[in-house]
């Protein structure tokens, strides 16, 4: 499998922006819902953005490794 250059940048602003993302899910749904609803309506955001983090951890262990190649 080949990464190309763009991927890991992007990868890590769509984490970055999925984590903002939760944050006002949060306090948008606290204004609206109350803080119990609001946090039933993040947690499957936040999920997303830790496992988003995971995974350009992991794509990045493999590459440094030498398990995956990387684009020249």
């Amino acid at each position: 499998m080949q990464l190309t250059r763009g991927f890991f940048p992007k990868l890590l602003i769509g984490t970055f922006v999925v984590s903002i993302l939760a944050f006002m899910v949060r306090g948008f749904g606290q204004l609206i819902f109350g803080a119990e609803t609001a946090r039933l309506l993040a947690a499957p955001v936040f999920a997303l953005a830790i496992l988003m983090a995971a995974l350009s951890f992991l794509l990045s262990l493999l590459v440094r490794l030498g398990v995956l190649g990387k684009a020249q």
